[in-house]
């Protein structure tokens, strides 16, 4: 009874050990991963002049496409823009799906220390004929904005009579960027870089993974290869981006 109890010990605790080791080699948490230093990881990436084909997945299936690229304004360590192309479809809380065009274009400062400073987005919409076009300042947290219906100026934030919504988003925003200069002693940092694996067209390889930390929670990580090669984007909106490689 007693050689039994040990051999079932012996058996938990081997379980036990072997799960630990195998989470921890080949699926381990960010966090205890060697850490990188963030702008490496973009300067690779930037380097890499490849355009890179990514599908969009909601609801984990594919309901768009696009083409990923990114461009040096001059020198390896001068400005840099990264852009993404696609189309899709966006569903509605009323299960109406429409189908749509998007170009994100983000601006990133020089090297080293590669800090984003500009996010756009232009959202084309079918039935009614509606353009969104949308800028985000990174550093100063303002935005500003335009919607077209058919062609016509419908919305326009530098023409003023915002609604009430937008005036609390901004002064929300302004208040979020106040505390976060307020507070430079904490620790954590809005962007984060480690270095780990993953499968890689059937293949455990060795990758980057850069983290954003959203203003309000959340974690926006991407997967990039050694080469800079872009290979993942995970959100905690609902919408991943993948490469073919990793489907």
């Amino acid at each position: 009874m007693i050689s039994k109890a040990i051999s079932v010990t012996v058996f938990v605790f081997w379980g036990i050990m072997t799960s630990w080791l195998v989470k921890t080699i080949y699926f381990p948490d960010f966090e205890r991963l060697p850490e990188v230093d963030p702008a490496h990881v973009l300067n690779q990436f930037l380097q890499n002049d490849e355009v890179t084909h990514l599908f969009i997945y909601g609801a984990d299936k594919v309901i768009g496409d696009g083409m990923l690229s990114s461009r040096l304004k001059d020198t390896k360590s001068s400005e840099a823009e990264i852009r993404f192309v696609g189309k899709g479809k966006l569903e509605f809380p009323n299960a109406e799906t429409k189908d749509l065009n998007l170009r994100v274009t983000v601006s990133v400062g020089p090297s080293p220390e590669r800090e984003l400073k500009e996010v756009s987005f232009k959202i084309q919409l079918k039935d009614p004929d509606v353009t969104m076009v949308f800028n985000f300042n990174t550093i100063s947290y303002d935005f500003d904005y335009q919607i077209f219906e058919n062609g016509e100026v419908i919305a326009d934030s530098k023409e003023g009579n915002e609604k009430a919504e937008i005036k609390e988003a901004r002064e929300l925003l302004k208040l979020m960027r106040m505390n976060s200069n307020a507070k430079p002693q904490v620790s954590q940092r809005d962007v984060d870089a480690r270095w780990g694996a993953a499968d890689v067209d059937g293949y455990r390889t060795p990758v980057y993974f850069l983290v954003f930390d959203i203003p309000g929670g959340g974690r926006i990580k991407f997967t990039i290869s050694e080469a800079g090669e872009f290979l993942e984007m995970t959100t905690p909106f609902g919408y991943d981006v993948r490469s073919k490689v990793m489907m």
